[in-house]
């Protein structure tokens, strides 16, 4: 009886759920955005039948029909169903009202996208820029892509059944770029996703000047001269171009400050007459002991006739080469300060863009014994 019993039981469990897979009827994979009609093919105890749909809106029921149009849109990884709910006659004769029949279905939607690819080009830039519709679920691929470009204020779109696209550019004008997908059996296109393109300001001019510099401007928007109180003055010179003028000996670095909207875009300028590039030596030399100071020129800045001073004191100095000074420090060398040691300025001058130019270096003279108090 045992055997005969779970048998039974298995057949009403597989009878149970084959029928449960004929209680709705109705297509499980559409396409977004389309009508769809599913059935209910079961009976309601007591003739009631009510439907519920997850992430699909009902466009019509009647009796035991239900025309639904699915969304594209979808969470994770989709859960779009249609539940029929009835009543089940139990085994006393009465309703159970709590029944109902779920029918899972997956729309043949499309995932959204992240557009890769520069963001921002420079202005006076022409040619093509590759742009990629990165997708971000991999259940729900397209076949096809449909890219809109706006530039040169006229909209186009095109067609790709690739996820890259080439973007010609042809001017400085505002841009945007915007990517949707779809599967090839339905119609809809899937959540549009758009990129706006920024051109950047070019600047052409000297990075320091002397005296004066005249800064050419390609995509220029509002342009001023930030930082440059006391220091230099800007003029518009007309055809994209600026000039900038120092005041008398002023030194510092200004910025040639181009605003397009919410992008703002510098130039830094360095106005002063001090040699490029960086002096290196100890930060101290005993008395009694030497030290080699260096000044070491950046990169493309080149000078000629270099001298070295050095400002006081009874020391020797040896320029080694026009780079390099070695300075020696007597053992009785005269200290204003003999327990801290006194500063010294060592200065290299030579000719370059802006005439006679320099560069200073602070040494410090040191007595052969610490001081015993390093406070005084």
């Amino acid at each position: 009886m045992k055997i005969k019993f779970v048998i039974t039981a298995m057949l009403f469990i597989l009878f149970s759920t084959l029928r449960a897979q004929d209680v709705i009827l109705g297509e499980k994979n559409p396409c977004p955005e389309e009508t769809y009609e599913y059935i209910f093919n079961g009976i309601s105890c007591d003739g009631n039948l009510t439907w519920s749909v997850n992430h699909g809106t009902v466009i019509q029921t009647t009796s035991n029909r239900i025309k639904i149009s699915w969304h594209k849109d979808f969470v994770g990884n989709g859960s779009w169903h249609v539940r029929a709910h009835f009543s089940r006659q139990k085994s006393d004769g009465s309703c159970d009202v709590s029944s109902y029949h779920e029918l899972p279905i997956k729309v043949n939607a499309v995932s959204a996208f992240n557009i890769i690819g520069d963001r921002e080009i420079p202005g006076g830039f022409r040619g093509t820029k590759t742009y990629t519709a990165q997708i971000k679920n991999t259940l729900f691929p397209a076949s096809s892509y449909l890219w809109t470009v706006f530039s040169g204020g006229t909209l186009t779109n095109y067609t790709t059944t690739v996820p890259s696209f080439n973007l010609n550019i042809t001017d400085d004008g505002t841009k945007w770029i915007s990517v949707q997908g779809k599967n090839s059996t339905c119609s809809s296109w899937g959540q549009s996703i758009k990129a706006d393109i920024f051109t950047t300001t070019t600047f052409t001019g000297p990075s320091s000047i002397c005296d004066e510099g005249t800064y050419t401007l390609i995509n220029p928007g509002t342009v001023t001269l930030e930082n440059a109180a006391g220091i230099a003055t800007l003029t518009a010179l007309g055809n994209n171009q600026w000039k900038v003028t120092r005041i008398g000996s002023a030194e510092g670095t200004v910025y040639l400050k181009s605003s397009i909207g919410v992008n703002i875009y510098n130039f830094p300028i360095e106005i002063n007459s001090e040699m490029k590039g960086t002096m290196t030596g100890p930060g101290g030399i005993k008395q009694g002991m030497s030290g080699t100071i260096t000044f070491t020129p950046l990169t493309g800045n080149n000078y000629t006739n270099l001298a070295w001073t050095v400002d006081a004191g009874a020391h020797t100095s040896l320029q080694i080469d026009p780079y390099n000074l070695k300075i020696t420090i007597p053992p009785n060398y005269p200290l204003y300060d003999t327990y801290n040691g006194d500063d010294v300025i060592v200065t290299v001058k030579a000719n370059g863009e802006c005439g006679l130019m320099e560069k200073n270096y602070v040494l410090r003279i040191l007595p052969r014994q610490p001081s015993p108090n390093p406070q005084q």
